[in-house]
Formats: structure tokens, sequence, C-alpha cells
């Protein structure tokens, strides 16, 4: 059986994400329609996906409006159009694959799952982490029992200082309307309630107020960074080199061990690339540029001169400091103990020196820790009684989000294909949004707060 899907938003996800996995494996199905109120990206979209312009739509409505055209719905909207598409798909008829967060309220979380029962039809949320090679293997460790019971789960999200500052800075998601506990972490606690077996009981969260505000500005720092900061040397921030230079994203991979020689060649990249683009030689600048993201998301224009522009007019080249309208936190804690009285930490934070996750699980027969970055990661498992400590392999990940978005599309369509529900569904992905929701009313009140 041939499955075959619709995509919901032709930006960064829908485009470059899960749908891909069928161009290099078309025996899994096709897409055979997309919907995007912006005409570009529909272009875009239909050239790598062979569709004609019959098959483009200008938005959801004009989609949903006709009889099903296939199986199932990938909704790849922004983060505050997930509940209006996913609604319209599942009483058009459609299974859907929806991007994370599900909703910004309970409320509108339980509409989701309600409506997926009423038409028969599954619904399952992009929590791709359950599925990356570091945190499928920790959890096969946990159930084997080698661990003995969890006690004590531990888990960090680093956020790198200049990925805050383009995403929840400068970017789209800036503003606390769509808290960033929700919005990027939402993973996390779909995390922990996985790997702890079972639903939160208490929450309570603590936050920090972000430091990338105006009164914080350095003396003589410009609107915008491509103007000539007097701080660009020292400022990790600066626009241009976060954009046009790509310093702090080849300084990440640089520090990468895997695949051999990445680190070693994005090191060398990151010291020669700025003076190569501004000798301005054709040839050699076409092959140094980079228009995915984040570059992705400052222009549509990818001309050297296209993003000059974007930087000198648009809020991504503000200096970080005086983009005004941001106030999402930079710190947020998380503590919970779940019903079978396993306690779990998370942290989120907006300083690391790259983007990584860390994990600690401590049970009553071993310890089991690792790290996951962009493209590698490291788990490593000790036993209490004999003190031998094994390390387990992880293999290289080329997602960026550490091997799981290709499994958990892979899943979707296996469930779909057998009649049995997706991993997580719809209904499961509620627990880490009750468990957000709760921190974000606990850091706000200063009350722990119980579950039901």
């Amino acid at each position: 059986m041939v499955m075959t899907g619709v995509v919901v938003g032709a930006g960064d996800r829908g485009y470059d994400a899960y749908a891909t996995l069928l161009l290099d494996e078309p025996e899994l199905g096709r897409i055979v329609v997309v919907a995007d109120p912006d005409e570009g990206r529909c272009q875009r979209f239909a050239e790598r996906y062979s569709l004609s312009p019959a098959d483009c739509y200008d938005g959801w409505d004009a989609l949903f409006e006709q009889p099903a055209m296939a199986d199932y719905a990938i909704i790849a909207t922004g983060d505050t159009h997930h509940v209006e598409p996913t609604l319209r798909a599942l009483a058009a008829g459609y299974h859907v694959l929806l991007e994370k967060p599900m909703a910004l309220d309970e409320a509108d979380c339980r509409r989701i799952v309600d409506a997926a029962a009423a038409a028969d039809r599954s619904v399952a949320v992009c929590h791709v982490y359950r599925h990356s090679h570091l945190f499928a293997r920790l959890h096969e460790v946990i159930e084997s029992g080698e661990l003995g019971d969890v006690v004590t789960i531990q888990l960090s999200e680093n956020v790198a200082y200049w990925h805050y500052a383009h995403s929840y800075v400068r970017g789209h998601t800036r503003r606390s309307k769509v808290p960033w506990l929700l919005q990027k972490s939402c993973h996390d606690l779909d995390l922990l309630s996985w790997l702890a077996g079972a639903p939160a009981a208490q929450v309570s969260s603590f936050l920090r107020p972000t430091e990338l505000t105006s009164r914080n500005a350095p003396e003589g720092a410009p609107q915008f960074c491509i103007e000539g900061c007097p701080h660009s040397e020292t400022c990790p921030y600066d626009a241009v080199a976060t954009y046009r230079d790509l310093g702090p994203a080849l300084g990440d991979l640089a520090m990468a061990e895997r695949p051999i020689g990445l680190g070693l060649g994005a090191l060398a990249l990151k010291k020669v690339r700025p003076a190569v683009v501004s000798a301005s030689i054709p040839v050699v600048s076409r092959a140094m540029e980079w228009w995915r993201w984040p570059v992705a998301a400052v222009t549509d224009d990818h001309t050297p001169a296209g993003l000059d522009h974007a930087l000198r007019t648009t809020r991504w080249g503000r200096c970080a400091y005086r983009v005004e309208d941001n106030d999402q936190p930079s710190s947020q804690t998380v503590s919970i103990r779940f019903a079978n009285d396993v306690l779990a930490n998370f942290t989120l934070q907006s300083t690391s020196h790259r983007s990584m996750r860390s994990v600690r699980v401590n049970g009553t027969r071993g310890s089991a820790w690792g790290e996951l970055h962009a493209l590698d990661g490291w788990l490593r498992v000790a036993d209490h009684k004999s003190g031998k400590v094994r390390k387990q392999k992880i293999p290289t990940a080329f997602d960026g989000h550490g091997g799981g978005e290709r499994p958990l599309f892979r899943d979707f369509l296996r469930a779909l294909e057998a009649g049995t529900a997706p991993t997580p569904s719809a209904s499961e992905s509620m627990e880490s949004h009750r468990i957000a929701f709760a921190a974000m009313e606990s850091a706000r009140t200063g009350h722990i707060i119980r579950l039901d």
C-alpha cells in the first residue's frame, strides 16, 4: 500500500524535514499537495516534490474544503496556527502528523485529542527526540531493567548563545505569547515522562528574565550590527558574524567529533570564509554560500546584496540588545515528581557554548548518562555492583535532531498502514504540554502545582 500525504506549511519544516524521506525512499509513498499562502514557498516546494500548479493551494481553508486527496496531512505551520488546520484536516478525513507544540493551552490540546477520537483518525505529534539515537538507546537501557528502578532524572537543554539570539530574541518566537518552555522544550518534557514511565503529579518552576534588553546594550552599539558596531570583535551576538560569516554555527560544528574530519574542516572554514567571501570572486563566493537555516530565516533574496539589505533593514540585523519587543526568559528550571515517585529536574538555558542536551538517569542498580549534540553524541552505562562502565555506540545523526526525524516519520507511516496508533499520539503528547502549562503557572505564582 502506497501512502500519500499533503503538506500544510511549506516553510523550513514542511519543506526540509519529514517529507524528504519520500524523495530517498519513494516506495514509502509521496506528497501530492502543498498548501501555503506564500507563492514563492509553494513554487519551491512544488519543484522539489514534482507537483503541478494544480497541486498547490494558497492555504488550508482552500485545501480542506475539498474531499480528502491523501491518507495523511503534515501540519507544519507556525506555532500559533496548529489547532485550526489540524481540526480541519481531521474533519476532512486525514490522519495528521503535527509539529509541536500541539497548542498553546490545555483546552486546545484537548480539542485535538477529542476531534481525533471523534473522526477515528490518528494524530501523531513530532516529538522527534524519542526516536533520536541517544534517547532511543537510553530508553532501551531503562526498559531492560539494567538500571533497576529509576530514582532520579536530570535533563538539560543547553541552547547555544547565538541560537537563542536568532530564534528567541530576533526570531519569530521572541514573544512569550508562545512560551519558550513550551515551544522549545515540550520535546524534553515528553522525554522525561517517557523515561519516567508515569504521569506527572507535582510541578514547580523558576525562570530568569532575558539579559538582552536595551538597558544592557553596550555603549555606542548601533541599532543594526552591520552599521559598524565598535563591539563586533567581542560581542557574541553580532548579526554579521552570525548570518554572513557563519562564525557561531561553524564554531559549533568545529567541536563535533563525528563525522571524522568535520570538526577540523569547520574550524578551517570558520577562519577563511569571511576573507574569501569578502574577496568577491564570484565562483568561489558562490561555493561558500549557505542559504539554509539560520540564514534561510533572514531573507528569501539569495544574493549577498539581499542578505546585506536584510541585515540593514529587518530585525534579524538588529543589535540583540535593541530588538525591544522580545520578552522570552533566558533560563528556566522545572522540577517534577511523577506518580511513581521518580524525581526529575530539567534546565532550559540560553548561554551554552554549543547546542546540546545532557542527561543522567540514576537507578537502584545502575546509572546512565550522556550528551546529544547536533550530529553526534555518546552514552555511558554504569553498574553499581561491579563498578563497570560501558560505552554505548551512538550513530552519527544528520538531521539536526539527533537522527529522530526519519524514524518518527517511518513509524507514523507504518502505523497508518498497519492500523495501529503512531507514537507519540496526541493523547500521549498531552502529558508534556500539561507539565509545561503547570511549570509556567508555577513560575508565575511561586506555587507547587498539583496535576490530576
